[in-house]
Parts: structure tokens; C-alpha cells; sequence
């Protein structure tokens, strides 16, 4: 479990969290002590934390907290105590410390974690060294563990199992005081211990070994007479109290005294001081960044711990680990002035070991190089020694593995250790790690100032943070920029940033001298395994926005597990980056810019010429299949034909498992990464017919959400190939999907040229069924324009060659469109008629949305017949049906159609929250015809039942987009309402609603002829 400052830096900061029983009972987190609660909680937890790690029953529990004379309610005091203690864990930031394991209880903690363990640890180890005779180390060991007490243990705790151990604990502290002075007076320092020793001796008279200890100091310092007074002193206190003599060791010590055997202890020689090792790099003199990470790294160095604190710098290659470690150290040389001690553990050539390593920091302190022992252990003993008891820092640059730093270590307290690795060495117990990222375009930019110069940058703020964008962020890439800027003091920035813009020279821009991207990552890539270095090539080269390991499957031909653990590998050796975790709970992955290019450089230079394309092939196919799979699964939302998977292609059962058990959250998060390996296919040359299925099956996709830029983008990419090839049925496939785009994104002549495109190539080839679908594309495009004559001829030609190729999804939508040209005209008997064909032929073809689409039609037709309450009725049909099929687009659009069937009831109660429940859904997927909708009918239902003024704003705003549209009926029916609700322009607004009407052959310009705008308003406010 962690604890004490094992705690990972990171914002909140701190030791983590303390049990204390060396004194007053208490859980003391980062911030202090918490509250465990009263006396009998406290007693709980003193009784777990002197067995930790062990399972202490609930009945032993009982007998340790009330002395074997519990209250009935005993069991359910425990646990509601053991309640409180949790919540004091859980405040100190350790909610599971407390851990519940039958048939009890147990305290999860290191015994470093408490201060009782680290006491006896302490102890231990001086009473170890002193056997070996190690003075100095005994006395450290002593005083390390003497610091930890803060007044009587188990202090607040009344309990008989707390009286015993504390009185035991007494006992072991009285020893380590007088282990302390017995290690100290080898050492020679009877002068500084005759104090402490009388003190100890006057608050315990009876203790012979202290009593000796001070006779000897005071022989030491040559006062024997007030030795030979201690003794008598003593042995009256001994024969008053208890009746006894003094002990044989104390009387024969005052033996030796009176025989003047022991003689005064001599100065000190004087000892050559030890060097002071300080081989740390130079500071870096431009250190940007780093505030919040610095702070922590220097507020670790700058305390007092009970083991030396290890701290792990990691990230990828050229983030300025070495830097902000060397920047620290310096920044820390005042708090060990006993030395400062640096290694690169890679070398310039090769990793380096411990063994040499050691050796240099040995030689350091003074060691010749005839007594640097000849094993590693060997001198990793000695080098243990050597700072034990100095305030020493150490950095340990480019650590590769643990190996390489755990003989480093200090065994003690009173060093810090800084290592930097791309590794997070998660195998160091106790380290502290550190993750560093790469800078935001701010800090970059503050960084190329600060080494070109604040003016020149400044003065070209711009291209500035360009080049800091180009440089990805990365510090080492950022001050090679800089680098070639101060070779260059003629150059505008520009002109770097251009050089940069082009990716295939952007890594030979980055290198200057020493400073090159490329010999960063070159070190990790030369340590990688065959099998690493090709995922590392085709991952790369294939250049995906973000992806699942499973990318890995196809693109590698391997199983899933391998492909797994092959891509979590490159992650560890940070050329690969945990982008997230997607909806369905995936990790994702990316490629840094610069990686990424070096490593699709890499590939072109080491794959033999027919892997990458035979990669890229293989994995277009399994996103073909698994899109097909997903696809299907989904209302379909467009017009362009659905083509079916071509035989052959296996994919692993799991993959289209997870496809199909959430097949919109699937395409929501793999869509980027289709889209770009269609791209990079193309760009590769490796496309062909799965190129044009995987852009058909995605339109539906795409239109649901309105992505329209991954839908222009797969359409280009089929558009090309389809002409590259020669192949005029694709070409129309192609434009007729992008017809369909263009309809969607509102753009309507763009739609119509489009549609027309696919027609001619339709046409010329003979493809009736492409033919269906441009000419419902363009039916529909002219029903909208209001062009009803060539419309209705154009929907009537589409449903005979649906029939014609079996195509009855184009019948039904055709259907759809001469049943709205009907409800326009006025005929509602025909346009029901055609509208209940509609939705006959959806529910034949099991299309829950097509379905839904006709229901709102026939709804739209009820209300202009007048029958607002049936039009309300299919109105919330259409919205179940549409919400059921995942339509979230034609919902809104069916709400909206509720709404305004609700302003012609006598009750429009909930019309005003779904009106802007359907602007808000349709200005957040940017659907311009939908904002214009329900801005319009919003301003209908403040004419019917609010503010007129309110109306006429929401109207005219309505009006200015249907004019961008350039859709005159829409125009026609904004003005009409517009006139009634501005009577100043009422005459103008309704004069140009005829006009508009009457162009179009619209039922309305008859309704208008019969009636003025107060009329309209009476009729509106009578909800006619």
C-alpha cells in the first residue's frame, strides 16, 4: 500500500498517510491530523496498528478494547468504530487502509508507515551496526529512531494492551538512549553527552546501565571524583528503595574508577574532511516551464524524511527530464551540502552498470581507485557507508531499468535521489513518480523567446507559437528550432516555420549539432525487438488521428493478445501515447507528430517495398467489415445505395462482437480512424472497392450526426479512386453519395449539380439502380426549391426504376416526396394516400426511421386539414418510433412537428420547452434548416399565445435564414406570420408572401388571397 512519502507527486502534494502511536494516538495525512474519533476508536486503531498486516478477530478486538469486560453491544461498537477510523483514512487520503478480512480486521500499512515500525526498524538496525562496530551508524540509527517519539505512546488510549506495550516501549526508548550514548562515547564525545546523561540518570535513578554511562563520560572528560559521586549516589537510591546492592557490572566499574584504570578520554584527532563530491552537469540557464512539478521535486528535497525519498522523472524522449532533474538538483545543492552526485546511467556509447557507476561515485568521495573493492556488492557496501549520515543528492540520468538504480541506493536517511528514465521503474518500491508531458503552445513559445530573444519573438509573435506548434511541444525540439534561429539571426521566424511545415524535411530541420529529434528517438528505437520495430513502422505510417490496439491485428497479422502487448510495449517505451479512454471504455492510443514521422521514415527505409501495402490492404478490409457490420445495425439516413460486404474477409469473432453490441458508440469512436485510413490507403495507393463501400456504408453515420468533414472526406477519397480507375458506375455511386452530403449540409444547388453528375454517369453506363437513386436525390433537392412540376416528374421516374430494380427503399422515399408536393398543393386526400404507401413500404422494409419520417408526414397533413389533435397523436408516434430507431436528428425534427400541432390546440402547454429543445439539438449538430425551423415556429407560438414583438424577432431571424437557404415556400410562410406580427410592414411582408406563393403553385397563395394579416392573426389566435 503506499504511504508516507511513497505518495506520488501530484497536485495535492505531501507524505501521504501516518499511524501514530509514539505519543498521542492519531491518522496523520498530507495535511495533518484527521479525526478517528473518541477514546474507544483511537483504542481500535492502536490495536490493529501494533500487528499491521495482521487479521485481528472481532472478538479478540472486544477483549483488547474493554479488558475482557465488553458491553453486550460490544460486536457493534467495534464496527461502528471501525467506521470512524475509516473515515479518518479516507480524509488522510487512504480510504482503504482499513481492510475487512475474516474473521476481522486489518491495518494495510508498511511497517515504515507507522511510526512503531519505523522505530523498531530503526532500532534494529543501530543495535546491527553497533555489533559490527560501527559507532557512527549505531548513533545515526539511535537518534533516528529517538526522533520519532513525541511524548508517551499509545498516549489517549486507555486500554490494558496499551499500558503493557507502552510501558515496554518505555523500556525500549530508555535502551536507544542509552544505546545513543554508549556509540557516542566510542566515538569520543564524553564533553556533549555528560548533560544528557545526567538528566537521564536523575529521571531514572534505579538504571544501572545509565548510571555507568555517565560515570564514564564524566571519567572522559576528567572528572572522576563526580564519577565516584554518581556511583554512591546510585547505590543509596538502590539500597533505600529496593534494598540491593548495585550490580557487578557497576560496582566493578567503580572499582576500576577508584584504581584510576580508566583514564580521561583524549581530543579527537583531527580528521582530514571528507571531499565534497559535486558533479553535477551545469544548470540549465534559460529552464522554462516545469512550475507545479519543480515546486513538488523541491519541496520533497527540502524535507526531513525517515528513508531516503526516491524520485522517478519519466516521459518520452526529449521532454526535459535531464533538465528538470539538473534544474532541481541545483536548486536543492544548499539542503545536501555533502555532495551532489551525477551519473547518465545510458552513457554516450552504451547502458552503463552499477559496478562502474559505483565506482566513479567512490572515487568521488575520496576512494582510490587501489581500494575500490572488486564486486559490485562490494562496493555498493562500501558506497552505503560513505553517505551514511551526509545530506547527499543524487541523480541518476537515463535510467533504463530498476537494475541500474537499486545498488545506487542509500540505505539511510538524509539523501534524495533524482532519477530520470523514459520508464516509469514502477518496480522501485517506494519511488515517487513523475510524469512529464510536453509543453502548450504558451510555455513553448516562452521557451524559443528565451533563447532567441524576448524582441524577436515579440516582434513575430505569430510564427512564433507556429513553430511551437510544428515542434509539437516537445522542449528538445523546441531548442534545436531555437538552435537553428541563432545560426541564422537574417531569417525571419517565418521562414522556419515554413521549413517546418513541410513534413517530410521537418526532422532534418530539428537537428542541429547535438540537438536532433532524431537521435533522441534513435536511442529507444535501436533497442527495440523485430516485432516491436514493425508494429512501431505500419502504426506509424498508417498515421491514424487516435486507435485501439486492436488496429494492430490486421495491420500486424497477429492475435489479438499479441497484438495487444506488442502496442502496450510501445507505450512503455513512451513512442507510444494513452490518448484515452473512449465511450465504450477502450484504452486509445496516438502517435506525437514528431515520433509519428520518424517512425512512418523508418518504415519506408527498412520495410521491405510490398509489407506496408500488404498491411494497409488487410486492415482497410477488417474496417470494412466491422463498419458493414456496424452499419447495418443503423437507421439508415440516406439515399446512396448500401453495397454488401465482398466474400473473404475473416475478422475476429470478439472485434465484431464489440461491433455489435454497441454499434453507435462503436462508429462514434473508430469513425476518425476510418476515415483517415481511407485517406492513407488512397495516399498509399493500395485503395480500390473497399475504398467505395466503406464510404457508402458510412454515410448513414455521418448524416445521423451531421459529420459532415469525415463524410466529404471518404467521398473525395472514393471520388479519386473511382477516376483513377476509370470506373464511371463508382465515379456515380460516389457523386451521388456526395449529392446526398450536400443535401444534408443544406447546400442545395451544390446537391442538385452532384445528383445531376450521377445521373450522366448513370446514365452512360446503363446503371438502373443508380439511376433510382439520382433521381429521387433530385426530386427531392427540387421539391425543397419549390420546383413541384419537375419535381413530381422526377419522384415519379424514381419510383418506376425502383420497381423496376427491386429498389423499394427508393420507392418509399420517393413516395414521401410527392406526398409533401401533394400536402403543398393543397390536394391532403392524395398526399395521405401517397404518405400512408410510405409507411407501409418502411414497416414492409423493417425501416424503424423511414417509418418514423412518413408518420411525420401524415401528421403535417392532418394539421393542415385542421385536425390538430390527430396531427398531435402522429406527431408523438413519429417522435417514439424515430427515438427508438436512434434518429436523434428526426427526432428533433418530429418534436418540432408535435410543438406546432400543440399551437392549434386549445392547450399548448410544453410547445414553448420542445420549440427550444429542437434549436438547441439543432444548433449543437449545426443543422441550418432545423434552427431555421424552429426559430420560425418559436416565433408562431409568441403570434398565437405571447408577445407580438417577440414574434416578429424570432420571425425575421427565422426569415434571414431561410433566405441563406434560398428556400422561397419557407420564405413565403415566415413572411405571412412575419406580417401579422409587425403591422408597420404588414402590407409589404404580405404582398411579398403572394408573390412568393403564387411562384411556387403553393396552397397558401389561395388561403392568402381570401384574408388580410388581421385576419390571419384572429385565425392564428383562434387556433384554426
Amino acid at each position: 500500500m503506499p504511504g508516507g512519502w511513497r505518495a506520488a507527486i501530484d497536485d495535492s502534494g505531501g507524505e501521504g498517510v501516518r499511524v501514530l502511536v509514539l505519543g498521542p494516538v492519531e491518522v496523520r495525512g498530507d495535511d495533518g491530523p484527521v479525526s478517528t474519533g473518541g477514546p474507544k476508536p483511537r483504542a481500535l486503531l492502536a490495536a490493529l496498528a501494533v500487528q499491521p498486516r495482521q487479521v485481528v478477530s472481532v472478538s479478540r478486538l472486544v477483549d483488547l478494547i474493554w479488558d475482557e469486560a465488553p458491553p453486550q453491544s460490544a460486536t457493534a461498537l467495534v464496527h461502528t468504530y471501525v467506521s470512524a477510523v475509516r473515515r479518518g483514512f479516507a480524509a488522510a487520503g487512504e480510504p482503504g487502509a482499513l481492510v475487512t478480512r475474516a474473521p476481522g480486521y486489518l491495518l494495510d500499512l508498511a511497517d515504515a508507515d507507522t511510526d512503531l515500525g519505523a522505530f523498531e526498524g530503526h532500532l534494529a538496525a543501530a543495535r546491527r551496526a553497533e555489533r559490527a562496530g560501527d559507532d557512527a551508524g549505531a548513533v545515526r540509527a539511535y537518534e533516528a529512531a529517538l526522533a520519532l517519539w513525541r511524548g508517551p505512546a499509545f498516549g489517549g488510549v486507555d486500554a490494558g494492551f496499551a499500558r503493557v506495550r507502552a510501558d515496554g516501549l518505555a523500556e525500549e526508548r530508555l535502551a536507544a538512549e542509552e544505546g545513543r550514548a554508549r556509540a557516542g562515547l566510542a566515538l569520543g564525545r564524553a564533553r556533549e553527552l555528560t548533560e544528557p546523561l545526567r538528566r537521564l540518570v536523575a529521571a531514572h535513578p534505579l538504571r544501572e546501565e545509565a548510571r555507568g554511562l555517565l560515570m564514564r563520560a564524566l571519567v572522559g572528560i576528567g572528572r572522576q571524583v563526580d564519577a565516584l559521586a554518581v556511583y554512591r549516589e546510585g547505590r543509596k537510591h538502590l539500597l533505600d528503595e529496593l534494598g540491593i546492592e548495585p550490580g557487578e557490572a557497576l560496582r566493578d566499574l567503580h572499582a576500576r574508577v577508584l584504581a584510576g584504570e580508566l583514564a580521561p578520554q583524549a581530543a579527537p584527532a583531527p580528521v582530514a574532511a571528507a571531499p565534497v563530491p559535486r558533479t553535477l552537469p551545469p544548470d540549465v540557464p534559460d529552464f522554462t516551464g516545469r512550475a507545479a512539478v519543480l515546486g513538488r521535486l523541491l519541496e520533497v528535497g527540502g524535507r526531513r524524511h525517515d528513508r531516503t525519498p526516491i524520485v522517478v522523472v519519466s516521459g518520452a524522449g526529449g521532454a526535459g527530464k535531464s533538465a528538470l532533474a539538473v534544474h532541481a538538483a541545483h536548486r536543492l545543492r544548499a539542503e545536501y551540502p555533502d555532495g551532489q552526485l551525477w551519473a547518465d546511467l545510458r552513457g554516450a556509447e552504451r547502458e552503463l552498470g552499477a559496478f562502474e557507476v559505483l565506482g566513479r561515485f567512490l572515487t568521488a568521495f575520496g576512494v582510490s581507485g587501489s581500494d575500490l573493492p572488486g564486486t559490485e556488492a562490494s562496493r555498493a557496501e562500501l558506497f552505503r557507508s560513505a553517505v551514511a549520515g551526509r545530506r547527499v543528492l543524487l541523480v541518476l540520468d537515463n535510467a533504463r531499468g530498476e537494475h541500474q538504480v537499486r545498488p545506487l541506493l542509500p540505505g539511510e536517511p538524509g539523501c534524495l535521489v533524482l532519477v530520470t528514465s523514459r520508464s516509469r521503474l514502477t518496480g522501485l518500491a517506494g519511488a515517487v513518480p513523475v510524469e512529464l508531458g510536453f509543453f502548450d503552445t504558451g510555455v513553448a513559445t516562452e521557451m524559443l523567446a528565451k533563447v532567441v530573444g524576448e524582441h524577436r519573438v515579440a516582434a513575430q509573435r505569430a510564427q512564433a507559437e507556429r513553430i511551437a506548434d510544428l515542434c509539437g511541444g516537445v522542449p528538445l525540439a523546441i531548442r534545436a528550432a531555437a538552435a537553428r534561429l541563432l545560426a541564422r539571426p537574417h531569417w525571419p521566424l517565418r521562414s522556419l516555420a515554413d521549413r517546418l511545415a513541410d513534413e517530410r524535411r521537418r526532422l532534418d530541420e530539428l537537428a542541429v549539432g547535438d540537438l536532433a529529434i532524431r537521435s533522441s528517438l534513435g536511442v529507444v528505437y535501436d533497442e527495440l525487438t523485430a516485432r516491436q520495430r514493425r508494429a512501431f513502422h505500419l502504426l506509424a505510417v498508417l498515421d491514424l488521428p487516435d486507435f485501439g490496439w486492436w488496429a494492430a491485428v490486421p495491420l500486424l497479422d497477429l492475435p489479438p493478445a499479441d497484438a495487444e502487448d506488442v502496442v502496450e510495449q510501445l507505450v512503455d517505451l513512451r513512442l507510444l501515447d494513452v490518448a484515452g479512454v473512449d465511450a465504450l471504455g477502450r484504452v486509445r492510443y496516438r502517435f506525437h507528430d514528431l515520433v509519428q514521422l520518424f517512425g512512418a521514415e523508418r518504415a519506408l527505409a527498412d520495410e521491405p517495398p510490398e509489407v506496408v501495402p500488404e498491411a494497409v490492404r488487410r486492415t482497410l478490409g477488417t474496417w470494412l467489415a466491422l463498419v458493414e457490420a456496424g452499419s447495418r445495425q443503423l437507421p439508415r439516413v440516406t439515399l446512396g445505395l448500401r453495397p454488401r460486404l465482398a466474400p473473404g474477409v475473416e475478422v475476429d469473432p470478439v472485434l465484431l462482437a464489440e461491433v455489435a453490441e454497441d454499434p453507435t458508440g462503436w462508429l462514434g469512436s473508430e469513425t476518425a480512424a476510418v476515415v483517415r485510413t481511407v485517406e492513407r490507403a488512397h495516399e498509399l495507393g493500395v485503395d480500390g472497392l473497399g475504398t467505395l463501400l466503406i464510404a457508402s456504408l458510412l454515410s448513414s453515420p455521418f448524416a445521423a450526426r451531421n459529420e459532415f468533414d469525415g463524410w466529404q472526406r471518404t467521398h473525395d477519397v472514393a471520388l479519386s479512386a473511382a477516376r483513377r480507375r476509370g470506373d464511371r458506375r463508382a465515379e456515380a455511386v460516389v457523386l451521388a453519395g456526395l449529392g446526398q452530403l450536400h443535401y444534408e449540409k443544406d447546400d442545395f444547388t451544390a446537391a442538385l449539380d452532384h445528383f445531376r453528375q450521377a445521373r450522366a454517369h448513370a446514365e452512360a453506363v446503363g446503371d438502373e439502380a443508380v439511376l433510382a437513386v439520382a433521381a429521387v436525390g433530385i426530386g427531392t433537392v427540387r421539391r425543397d426549391l419549390a420546383d413541384f412540376a419537375a419535381a413530381a416528374d422526377d419522384l415519379r421516374a424514381a419510383v418506376e426504376l425502383g420497381e423496376r430494380v427491386g429498389d423499394r427503399s427508393v420507392v418509399a422515399a420517393a413516395y414521401y416526396g410527392l406526398g409533401a408536393i401533394s400536402r403543398d398543393h393543397g390536394d391532403l386526400a392524395q398526399a395521405v394516400e401517397r404518405f400512408d404507401a410510405c409507411a407501409r413500404l418502411y414497416r414492409e422494409l423493417d425501416d424503424r426511421r423511414g417509418e418514423g419520417l412518413a408518420l411525420r408526414g401524415l401528421s403535417l397533413c392532418h394539421r393542415a386539414a385542421g385536425d390538430a389533435a390527430r396531427a398531435v397523436e402522429l406527431s408523438e408516434r413519429a417522435v417514439q418510433v424515430l427515438g427508438e430507431a436512434g434518429d436523434v436528428l428526426g427526432t428533433t425534427y418530429a418534436r418540432q412537428s408535435w410543438a406546432k400541432a400543440k399551437l392549434r390546440t386549445a392547450d399548448p402547454t410544453g410547445a414553448a420547452a420542445a420549440l427550444a429543445d429542437c434549436l438547441r439539438e439543432s444548433t449543437d449538430i449545426g443543422d441550418r434548416f432545423g434552427i431555421a425551423l424552429a426559430t420560425r415556429t418559436l416565433g408562431e407560438h409568441e403570434l398565437a399565445w405571447g408577445d407580438p414583438a417577440a414574434a416578429a424577432a424570432l420571425l425575421r431571424a427565422a426569415l434571414d435564414r431561410w433566405a441563406e437557404l434560398d428556400l422561397p415556400l419557407w420564405q413565403a410562410r415566415t413572411l405571412r406570420d412575419l406580417a401579422a406580427a409587425d403591422p408597420a410592414a404588414a402590407d409589404e411582408h404580405w404582398a411579398r408572401a403572394i408573390e412568393l406563393f403564387t411562384a411556387c403553385q403553393a396552397r397558401e397563395a389561395d388561403e392568402l388571397a381570401a384574408t388580410t394579416p388581421a385576419g390571419w392573426l384572429r385565425a392564428v389566435r383562434a387556433h384554426l
